[in-house]
């Protein structure tokens, strides 16, 4: 049983680096690189993920239905559909973000998004509470993001599958819940480093922030793209 648990953690970690995946998360860490709101990013969407799976290999678990392999075509399509669609909103995003000097942040650089576009502003109440309700929002949309690749994409190969070929629902359930531990560790360690690096390349810089959020959104579209033809030529 812990050889079973231990590898089923070991695989999640290793799916959760998959380029689908990292994409998605950094898409949002690019809007807000603070290391605190990247954790939240990363758990949120393995939090998601790890539901999807959870309750689709209980179903499996119980029904004894093998995953049938036309869903992960369809799933492909879908996933790669939703990349085009973040790579835009990145794109979109990329003029929007603001950095903000040491000086005005308690000696510490500040890269973030505001929904009011490129215009100066100030730093008040009210633009703090506008920044936490459009932050809420951010966390609310990588949980669905999470939740959409754990039922789509290449989750039923990885996961699903072998659940059904684990003939004990206790073990195949403990095997669903620590492939989850390990994809919302290693992704919230991913956006941990990614929201790092992005802090340094744009510490004294603007240019540089919008230039790798931009960088992630054809990134994100490029790879959307071949995944959508990719899976409608194999339907």
């Amino acid at each position: 049983m812990l050889l079973t648990l231990a590898t089923a953690a070991l695989v999640g970690a290793l799916h959760a680096f998959e380029v689908d995946h990292m994409l998605a998360v950094s898409t949002f860490v690019s809007r807000r690189p603070a290391l605190a709101a990247a954790a939240r990013f990363g758990a949120r969407w393995g939090l998601g993920h790890s539901l999807a799976v959870l309750v689709a290999g209980g179903v499996l678990l119980v029904t004894g239905v093998r995953w049938p392999e036309r869903y992960d075509a369809l799933g492909e399509m879908l996933v790669g559909a939703m990349l085009v669609g973040l790579g835009g909103w990145a794109l979109v995003s990329a003029r929007k973000l603001h950095l903000h000097t040491a000086e005005e942040h308690g000696g510490h650089a500040h890269l973030h998004l505001h929904a009011g576009g490129p215009a100066p502003h100030g730093h008040g109440h009210a633009h703090g509470h506008a920044h936490a309700h459009g932050s809420d929002h951010a966390h609310g949309g990588v949980t669905l993001v999470g939740l959409m690749h754990g039922l789509a994409g290449t989750g039923g190969v990885v996961a699903l599958v072998p659940v059904t070929l684990l003939r004990d629902t206790t073990l195949g359930l403990g095997y669903l819940a620590a492939f989850g531990v390990g994809v919302t560790l290693a992704m919230t360690v991913f956006a941990l480093v990614a929201a790092t690096a992005m802090r340094q390349a744009t510490a004294r810089s603007l240019v540089w922030g919008r230039r790798v959020t931009r960088l992630i959104g054809v990134a994100g579209m490029v790879v959307g793209v071949f995944w959508v033809v990719r899976a409608a030529g194999t339907l």
